[in-house]
Parts: C-alpha cells; structure tokens; sequence
C-alpha cells in the first residue's frame, strides 16, 4: 500500500469513526473549543511548517483553516541542478472524537489552493489550482489550555504529502 492510499485509509476511518460514535460523547468531555495551532513536519520537499486556526460548529464536527508551506528542496536532474517548493492555504471540515479524558482522534476532508514551483537553468515554471485535501491525527491535551497535535495530511496526491507534531492552543 503506498503512502497516498495509507493516509486515505487513515482519513476516512478516523472520520467514519467520530460519526458513527455521535455527538453525546464528544459532548459529555466539553473541551473543543476555538483553537489556533502550528506544526513542523516531513513533506516531500523536506521540512514543512503548518499554521491553523479552526473552531467547533457542533458536537464532533467543525471547521478549520490552514496554510501549509511544503519547504523546498533542490534536486539534479541530467547535471543540472533545479528547485522545487510548493504552498497550500485551505479549509477543511473536521469530526473530533474523544478516546481518552486526554486523548482525541480526528479527520479532516476540505478543498485547499496548492500552488507549486519549479525552477532551474532555463526554467521557471509555476503550476496551482484547488486540489482536494484529507488528514488523521491524535491530539494528546497534556495541560488544559494546549495539546500536542500529530496529523497525516495529504493535499493534491503526489507531492502533497505532510506527517507533522506541533501544538494546539485553546483560545
């Protein structure tokens, strides 16, 4: 199974499984709120950096919005040497799930604006549009004000990929 599939796989089960489990447990924990948050991960660019912000609408479900830079990375290709970067910026629909008092499984679907780049010697091409995006994650709430985020994210198929950690913060 190759990366793409996995974090489809992944994506869809976690949000299979917050609505199938209904709005009475996710209820019953009381603590999404509005949050701001920020990650580092590994892309296929090398190092990505996440920023977001998102709030519930109710029970599991809510929304989400981020801007994902992929990093660059520079690449030879027949002795010459090229670069590539790639940008997102989205919203997404996202169903939380409380496992544990401290411990939420989340999904996310949305549609975000991708714009890549690739330049060298005797080329500058730029290639953007909106793509279709989908992710998993676990939230650990380590202290009641902020939690640790770990999230799979694919936007767009190949070259959309990011595995991340960063921080979540109520508001």
């Amino acid at each position: 199974m190759n990366r793409i599939t996995k974090v489809l796989c992944i994506g869809a089960a976690a949000l299979s499984m917050a609505a199938l489990t209904g709005t009475a447990r996710a209820q019953a924990s009381g603590s999404w709120v509005s949050y701001v948050g920020g990650a580092f991960g590994s892309t296929d660019y090398g190092t990505g950096l996440r920023l977001y912000a998102g709030a519930p609408v109710s029970g599991i479900l809510g929304w989400e919005a981020q801007v994902t830079s992929y990093g660059s990375e520079k690449y030879v290709q027949l002795n010459q040497t090229y670069n590539r970067s790639a940008v997102a910026f989205g919203a997404n629909a996202v169903a939380r799930m409380p496992v544990t008092p401290s411990l939420t499984a989340f999904g996310k679907l949305g549609a975000h604006y991708l714009s890549t780049k690739v330049s060298g010697p005797g080329q500058n091409t730029k290639d953007s549009g909106v793509e279709f995006g989908i992710g998993a994650g676990m939230l650990w709430q380590f202290i009641p004000a902020a939690a640790a985020r770990f999230e799979m994210e694919n936007i767009g198929g190949s070259g959309g990929n990011i595995v991340s950690a960063g921080l979540e913060f109520k508001l």
